[in-house]
Formats: C-alpha cells, sequence, structure tokens
C-alpha cells in the first residue's frame, strides 16, 4: 500500500505561534479563554501543564494570565480582560487579527460589513465583535435570498477556514445587491493551499484519511472537499478513530489534516497504517517502516522544520533537519535585520526553518528565517504601535506620495503629510539616515509581505513642544529678542523667534495708530521685538516691536508744554471729541465742549477726519500720558 501525505498537511504557521506562545507560559493561573484550537489532544496536553481552559470571562481575577485563542475574540471581550486587569496573551493568528481591523476601519467609515463563513464558528463570532455585532453572515445561497435587493455601501470578508469555491460563488452574488462594494479575499493561503492539495491528492487515491477536531471547520471543510473526489473519506480525530478494515486492500491512501492537527497525531495513524498486514510489508516489514518513514519527513519547499544548531560560522549556520542531508542557513537568509551568526545561533539550540531549496551544490538543504521572523516582527511592530512607542527606520527616498523607508529589511512608508519635511534641504539632510517615528499602521497582506506605515507628526510635535519649553523657560521680560515676520492675522503679527511664535498685538505694533501693519512690514522681514507677556503653561508668548523704538511721547514731552499752541491734523472722533495727532505716536483730545464756542451735537458737525487744526494745550496728563485740547481757550 502507498501512503501519500498531504505536503501542507497539520498546524499553519498561526496556529503553530499560538501553541508555541500557550507552552511558552507559566503561572500560578493561566487560562486559555476558549479552546486554544480545535483540538482535544492539545488542549488537554495545556491542561497537564497547568493551563485550563475558562469560558466565562467573570471567573478571571486581576493579574490572571489570559491566552487569546488562535480564532481570536471581540472588541468587547478584549476591552474587558483589560478592565478586569487580566495579563493578556494575544495568539490571535495574524490573518484573523488583520480581519479584525478591516472590519472596525470599514465599519468607522459606514460600512455594511457582510461575512462569509459559519455563524457559530468563534473565528466569525470574533470579527462580528469588531463591528459591534452588526455584521451579516452568508455561508450558501439561501441566506442571500434574505438579503435586501439594495445593500447600499458593502464591506465583504470571509472566515480565513472558508471554502474558496463556495467564496468566490457567493460573492458574485453579493455583488450584484451592493451600491458599493470592497471585497477583501481573507480566506487565509495556507487554507487556500491545505483544501488544493486535498482536492489533487483526493483524485488520486483509493481513500482519504483525514485528521483534525470534529470542530475543527477548516479539517470538516477538507472532509467534504475530499468527499466529493474519492468514494472513501474517511473523517478521524486521532490513530483510535481509525478502523484498519476500512482500508485493507488498498494500494493508495492519502492523508491530509487541519490546520489544528499535531505532527505527531499524524504520525500515529502513519504507525498505525504502517501496521496493516499486507503483501508488501510481509516481504521487506524493516525496509518498509523507513520508507514510509521516509515518506513522512520527505521535504518540500515552502516548508517549515525543526533544526538543531550543529555547526556556526561568519557566514552560515548547519542544522540537523532529521533529513538525509543537513540543512544550511546562509547569513543573507537568517534574518531580516543585520545580525552577528556566532551571536546567535549556539550550537544545540533548536530553530524554526523554512525550506528555500532542496539542494545546493553541496547537496544541503537551503533554509531560511526570513518569513518566520515576519510574525514575530508584527507582533513587535503590533505591540509599539499599541504602546505608542518610537521606532528607529532609514529613509530612503522619495516616491510618490510619501516617502520609502526601510526597517530591518522590512519596506515602510512615509506619508508625506505625516513627515516634517518641508524642503529640498530638509530630504537631503535626512536621506540614507535613520530617524524616528511611530506606527500609524502594521498588517500582514495576502501576499505574505508586511506593510508597515509611520509617521513623524506627533514625534516632531513633541520635540518642538519641549524646545518650546526650554526656550521659553530662559526668557524674561523686557527681553529684546530677534526674529523673522511669519504671518498675518486681523488681531496682529507673528515673529518667529527660534522655535517659538510671538505674538504681536496689531496695539503693540507701531506709536502710530495709523500704521496697517501688512503695509508696514513684509513677511520674513527681519526685526526685534521685546517680550512682554509669558504663558509657559500654554507655551505662548506675547512681545511689542513698538517697545523697541523711542516713545514719542518722551519726544512731545521735551518739545511742549501747557499752554503751547500745537498745529494737528484731526485723524479720529468719537461722541465726546475729536482726537489729533500732534507729533507722530501722539495725539490729544479735544473735547466736544471745546470746538466751538456755539453748541453742536456732535464733533463732526464741525470738523472732519484730514483736518489741519492749532488747539492750544489746555492739560497734560504726565502718568497717563494724555494731552487735553482746546479750540476756543
Amino acid at each position: 500500500m502507498e501512503i501519500l501525505v498531504a505536503k501542507s498537511a497539520g498546524f499553519c504557521f498561526g496556529v503553530k505561534k499560538a501553541i508555541e506562545k500557550a507552552f511558552n507560559e507559566n503561572g500560578e493561573r493561566v487560562f486559555t479563554y476558549g479552546p486554544i484550537i480545535h483540538n482535544k489532544q492539545v488542549v488537554e496536553d495545556l491542561k497537564n501543564r497547568g493551563i485550563e481552559v475558562v469560558e466565562d470571562l467573570e471567573n478571571i481575577k486581576p493579574k490572571d494570565k489570559v491566552i487569546i485563542r488562535s480564532h481570536g475574540i471581540p472588541k468587547n471581550e478584549y476591552k474587558k480582560l483589560e478592565e478586569k486587569g487580566a495579563i493578556i496573551v494575544d495568539a490571535t493568528c495574524p490573518y484573523v487579527k488583520h480581519i479584525h481591523k478591516i472590519v472596525e476601519q470599514r465599519y468607522s467609515e459606514g460600512y455594511k460589513i457582510i461575512i462569509v463563513g459559519d455563524e457559530n464558528h468563534p473565528e466569525v463570532k470574533g470579527i462580528n465583535g469588531w463591528c459591534d455585532n452588526t455584521a451579516t453572515i452568508i455561508s450558501d445561497v439561501n441566506d442571500i435570498e434574505k438579503l435586501n435587493q439594495n445593500l447600499g455601501k458593502v464591506c465583504l470578508v470571509a472566515q480565513t477556514t472558508f471554502n474558496q469555491n463556495k467564496w468566490y460563488n457567493l460573492s458574485s452574488e453579493i455583488i450584484k445587491r451592493a451600491k458599493e462594494i470592497i471585497i477583501y479575499n481573507t480566506i487565509c493561503s495556507a487554507t487556500d493551499e491545505r483544501q488544493n492539495e486535498a482536492i489533487e491528492l483526493s483524485k488520486q487515491v483509493d481513500a482519504m484519511i483525514i485528521i483534525g477536531g470534529k470542530n475543527s471547520s477548516n479539517s470538516r471543510k477538507l472532509y467534504e472537499i475530499c468527499k466529493e473526489n474519492c468514494k472513501k473519506a474517511i473523517f478521524i480525530e486521532d490513530e483510535s478513530e481509525l478502523d484498519l478494515n476500512d482500508i485493507k486492500g488498498l494500494s493508495k491512501v492519502g492523508i491530509t489534516a487541519g490546520a489544528s492537527t499535531p505532527d505527531y497525531t499524524i504520525k500515529a495513524v502513519i504507525d498505525k497504517l504502517h501496521s496493516v498486514d499486507i503483501e508488501k510489508i510481509e516481504d521487506d516489514a524493516k525496509n518498509e517502516e523507513h520508507e514510509l518513514d521516509y515518506e513522512f519527513k520527505k521535504l518540500t519547499v515552502g516548508e517549515i522544520v525543526e533544526g538543531k544548531v550543529i555547526h556556526v560560522t561568519k557566514d552560515e549556520v548547519f542544522f540537523d533537519i532529521g533529513y538525509k542531508s543537513d540543512g544550511i542557513l546562509p547569513k543573507e537568509l537568517a534574518s531580516n535585520k543585520e545580525i552577528n551568526l556566532k551571536d546567535v545561533f549556539k550550537v544545540g539550540d533548536v530553530y524554526d526553518l523554512e525550506v528555500v531549496k532542496l539542494s545546493d551544490k553541496e547537496g544541503n538543504v537551503v533554509l531560511s528565517r526570513i518569513n518566520i521572523e515576519k510574525y514575530d516582527i508584527i507582533e513587535e511592530l503590533e505591540k509599539a504601535k499599541n504602546e505608542d512607542k518610537i521606532i528607529k527606520v532609514k529613509l530612503l527616498g522619495e516616491i510618490k506620495g510619501g516617502y520609502e523607508c526601510s526597517y530591518n529589511n522590512i519596506k515602510a512608508f512615509l506619508p508625506e503629510s505625516h513627515s516634517g519635511i518641508t524642503t529640498k534641504d530638509d530630504i537631503k539632510n535626512i536621506i540614507g539616515k535613520e530617524i524616528e517615528v511611530n506606527i500609524i499602521d502594521v498588517k500582514l497582506q495576502k501576499n505574505d509581505t508586511i506593510e508597515l506605515i509611520v509617521s513623524r507628526k506627533s514625534i516632531l510635535k513633541n520635540k518642538l513642544q519641549e524646545e518650546k519649553r526650554r526656550f521659553i523657560d530662559e526668557l524674561s521680560f523686557g527681553q529684546v529678542l530677534n526674529g523673522r515676520i511669519k504671518s498675518f492675522i486681523d488681531s496682529g503679527i507673528f515673529v518667529n523667534v527660534g522655535p517659538i511664535d510671538i505674538f504681536v498685538p496689531n496695539s503693540e505694533v507701531s506709536w502710530d495708530r495709523k500704521v496697517k501693519p501688512q503695509k508696514e512690514f513684509k513677511i520674513n522681514q527681519e526685526i526685534n521685538v521685546v517680550v512682554t507677556k509669558i504663558n509657559k503653561e500654554e507655551n505662548k508668548v506675547s512681545g511689542s516691536i513698538k517697545r523697541t523704538m523711542k516713545e514719542p511721547w518722551d519726544e512731545f514731552i521735551l518739545k511742549y508744554k501747557e499752554g503751547d499752541v500745537v498745529t494737528g491734523k484731526v485723524v479720529a472722533f468719537t461722541d465726546y471729541g475729536a482726537f489729533v495727532e500732534l507729533i507722530e505716536g501722539v495725539e490729544g483730545l479735544i473735547h466736544i465742549s471745546q470746538i466751538t464756542t456755539r453748541r453742536i451735537d456732535k464733533p463732526t458737525d464741525f470738523l472732519k477726519i484730514g483736518q489741519v487744526v492749532k488747539p492750544k494745550i489746555v492739560g497734560i496728563d504726565y502718568e497717563k500720558k494724555r494731552v487735553s485740547l482746546s479750540l476756543i481757550a
């Protein structure tokens, strides 16, 4: 009997990472919120390590460690865990987390969310929780008939383990009912690959064995696929459920397994198949055992294998991967960042590795850690984003809409509006250099590339605020500063001095109140300003331009005294009199009773703007700097 094992059978990468996280946790009170994956054996293994399953968050106490399963959870449950003070270990599959982000964003933009999937599956329930549980969930064509004919704006996503063919059929029908639709095919690439392999393999064999949890959606879908192509499809959770009578006399048996099925379960099924008493095994049982084991260990490009370090050089790391030849990890494939191999890899250490080539010139298997590290990097970046931490990226150059950057060999995009770059000189000064940024968004794309969007806006703003604070702390009232006019507003002028803009109200621009700032001054004109007000709480400073010049009042009191007759020009009126400019910057008031000996109702009955008059100074208030005038004295 020939046994064919699907290349992608067993744990997908997201599940494998979730299991690793769970097994790495320890403490007195550690829980998984719901089963970590749909596999009884794994759940039991965790229980034996003291990690229990909790179904009700009310049982969680502060400081309890709670592992979020690979299926993810609704947003409100995440918040509830935070409110309870739990230590959250997020083992949500990166693909599922990506869907959460899509749904949350599009829902906030007014889109109706439609999820193609099983409404009772925890992954779908979790996704629905990121749009306030308002999503419509579709699993077959009958559900589509219940939809409105005009759906308006629609965002369509899929359960990661949904059948690809059914997805295409359902999405094509939903499109007809939407006025506007954004479609995200969020079926995991590993799921798609596993299903395609199941289709091809089930066509080639006499019987197809599907190994997976009975509650596992992706395992059930594999079973359904295999049933369509193979007369004998057998769905089991482990080797104990396999009846050997079902496969006796068959010449070719295929095996696939769901994403929640451990390798040791698959191996146990293969070992049981090996015990079937058939002629081929009787001829040479020992040899056949070796061959079947070898078949199980057969490597394929893209497969994730476990390897133990056996030798390290400055350019390569050699691994024992349980294959006929050793695995070799070149330096350029060892990490997304620049590392010293001898500092990182130690003989005896065990690593997950991706097979990228089955044989190099020396016959070694070529390995890589690049893609595997991506998931670790995503977690690192997600954490940095959530905690608003600063990371450093290298600015590579200008591209459409912004700037291309690099973070540990991952491309990052810095939008122009978030760059703080305003001139060509700014670009020249930072091209090729590392800059500090915050993360706006990070997600894993469908093609397994990482999309990273960054910003300098808040960092530059905070730095500027700090520079302002330090600058203002050193200022004193009456201090004269040199700056340049930055802008005009109706109420005054802003003068830029170092990191701050000093506001000069119109009343402090000139001693001559007739002066119009925009006519008297120009943008970028160099000018002195004296500090008049300092608001340290708001980092604001007010100043005066006129006080940097000699005050006209001093000139006036040296030149004139009470009783003198002066020549001036009428410049303004009030109900009670007229103002006359005596010298530039000094005005005197002629009270209405001192304009003429005849009775008038208002000053304009006798005087007009611009009229030259010769009043007598009848009073000088030296303290208040006021001059009283009369035309009849």
